[in-house]
């Protein structure tokens, strides 16, 4: 009996339970900051999906890399966290340690994209593979790429070796088809997304103290779906907007038009959330995820 009112307790607590941020444990994770965002290196196995539900719960993204200024600065920053080039292997990757990195073509194969939310959006960036296998790739737009073998000039990755390699890595030392060099940083393969290996997460700092205290405003359920119900806030007149994780408004609303406290949130993307409360006397920042 006592189990099953635990179980029933569970339940109906469960949407009042606030995000922990506990995928990953605080000793594990590397932190730095770069261009007006915070990465964490997370020293823990998961796999990719893992990776980046972690990520996400965390209030970020597996991380994405524009720029070589960029690639070569998170390079350098794995060397400073410690981690040993041959922490763990990947068969798939010829042998060597990896790191997982946001890049990934798991829901179109041969079309890349940064979607490090997992959530089937994001911007596209290479088509195709590289020499070692089909053959053809090339990048969209222009945008940046580290694929092994361009250091060489002849891009080899990624190749879908066995048909199940959908998401990208950073190789922490060479392999047949890619290397590692100073000022360039590990190159990119394409592996399969069940190896278990280290991550780095992407914030987006957008400004916002967080607040969640249980005597302030608080917001339910989170995680969301089809809409989210603010408690604990009595001004009509507060000003509410909604801001993806790129700091971008996704929704203005006032509190004197809703009904019940509660906004629509079943048209937004999955991912995470910010809620900007201004009242006349204080103002409120909250997150959420949105499944």
């Amino acid at each position: 009996m006592k189990k099953n009112l635990f179980f029933i307790a569970a339940l109906v607590l469960l949407p009042f339970i606030k995000l922990s941020a506990q995928c990953a444990q605080t000793a594990n994770i590397y932190t730095f900051t770069y261009g007006g965002h915070t990465y964490e290196i997370v020293k823990e196995m998961k796999n990719w999906t893992n990776s980046a539900a972690c990520a996400v719960e965390r209030g970020g993204y597996l991380v994405e890399i524009n720029d070589q200024a960029e690639q070569t600065l998170v390079f350098s920053k794995i060397q400073a966290a410690g981690i040993s080039s041959t922490y763990t292997q990947v068969m798939d990757g010829g042998g060597t340690a990896y790191i997982w990195i946001g890049a990934t073509d798991k829901f179109t194969e041969g079309s890349w994209k940064w979607d490090g939310t997992n959530a089937n959006t994001g911007t596209s960036f290479w088509n195709g593979q590289g020499v070692a296998g089909a053959g053809g790739g090339s990048a969209v737009g222009n945008a940046f790429v580290n694929w092994g073998g361009k250091s060489t000039g002849t891009i080899n990755e990624p190749d879908d070796y066995g048909s199940q390699q959908d998401a990208a890595a950073f190789a922490l030392a060479g392999w047949p088809m890619g290397t590692t060099m100073l000022g360039i940083g590990g190159e990119w393969n394409d592996i399969a997304l069940t190896n278990s290996i280290y991550f780095i997460i992407e914030k987006n700092n957008t400004g916002i103290n967080e607040i969640n205290k249980m005597d302030e405003i608080e917001l339910y359920p989170n995680p969301a779906i089809d809409f989210i119900q603010l408690k604990n806030i009595e001004d009509k007149n507060a000003h509410i907007q909604m801001l993806n994780i790129q700091g971008k408004i996704i929704k203005n609303v006032l509190l004197s038009d809703v009904s019940d406290n509660i906004i629509e949130t079943g048209s937004f993307a999955k991912g995470v959330y910010f809620v900007k409360i201004t009242t006349s006397e204080k103002n409120y920042s909250l997150k959420f995820i949105k499944q």
